[in-house]
């Protein structure tokens, strides 16, 4: 059974609605958004992986679940796609009868804009997980999401500012503000966490597909006085990485896989070199 959770800035969301009048608009939201994360939830189910609560925000929510980077892959673009994809097929039903409804004429109106809004491209929004899973086969997975996270920050201050301008014009409503916060901070989340999501979990995918030839190989060359982290950060879930570690001259001296990459960062911290990883 998934646990429900309303978090804070969506209940104030609900209680801003409800206090301007707007009850109706506030049960549609509440269907809307909990049957957008139900469609996360239940592609993630297909897919076997553990659906453990969904937790609801304004214009979104999260279904939490075991961390699905560790599978690689279209697994998390064909998650983060599938809440969109509910949000859509409800707004075409309620464009469908809404010219005798104004109750329904609100509800394709809602979940348009739920679902054009988790299209954006930033994190954590569905469309930044799907842009950062296309990026992959382009560059690494830290690369993909700070792109991602660059692009949600733009797009928190702009909805943050749009806001003001409406207020000083005499809007009394601060949901974009809110919003805004909800991804400034979401995307400071997803870039905290971006390295230990990799180190923590793709080496399990790569060792399920590489012997079925599934993975591309790449080589990244470092000196003995890298940081072991900006090694990390060059990994990408879909390539098998090989790190010649190189003297001043050039020369290879050893060579070292992602798993002695991941043991040694475990092992000596964040702050720790290349030169620590003896073999």
């Amino acid at each position: 059974m998934v646990r429900i959770k309303l978090n804070l800035f969506f209940i104030l969301f609900l209680f801003a609605s409800l206090y301007t009048g707007y009850i109706n608009q506030s049960i549609t939201i509440f269907v809307s958004v909990l049957l957008h994360e139900i469609g996360h939830a239940i592609i993630a189910k297909l897919l076997g992986i553990r659906v453990e609560e969904i937790e609801l925000f304004p214009y979104g929510g999260v279904a939490k679940m075991e961390d699905i980077t560790k599978y690689g892959g279209y697994t998390e673009a064909f998650i983060a796609v599938a809440g969109p994809a509910v949000s859509g097929i409800i707004a075409a039903i309620g464009t469908i009868f809404a010219l005798d409804s104004t109750f329904f004429s609100t509800i394709a109106q809602f979940n348009f804009i739920l679902m054009a809004f988790n299209l954006l491209p930033a994190l954590p929004l569905d469309g930044g997980r799907i842009l950062r899973n296309i990026l992959l086969h382009h560059m690494s997975y830290k690369q993909a999401t700070k792109t991602m996270v660059i692009s949600g920050r733009l797009i928190a201050i702009g909805l943050v500012l749009y806001n003001i301008i409406l207020i000083v014009r005499g809007s009394s409503s601060a949901a974009y503000i809110i919003t805004g916060v909800f991804i400034y901070m979401g995307c400071h989340k997803e870039m905290k966490y971006c390295s230990y999501y990799y180190l923590l979990h793709k080496n399990n995918y790569k060792k399920n597909h590489s012997n079925r030839k599934r993975l591309r190989t790449r080589i990244i060359n470092v000196h003995e006085d890298t940081l072991i982290r900006f090694t990390a950060n060059q990994f990408s879930p879909n390539t098998v990485c090989f790190v010649h570690v190189l003297d001043a001259s050039g020369r290879i001296i050893k060579i070292l896989s992602e798993a002695d990459i991941m043991d040694a960062f475990l092992k000596y911290g964040y702050d720790s070199r290349i030169t620590q990883i003896k073999k």
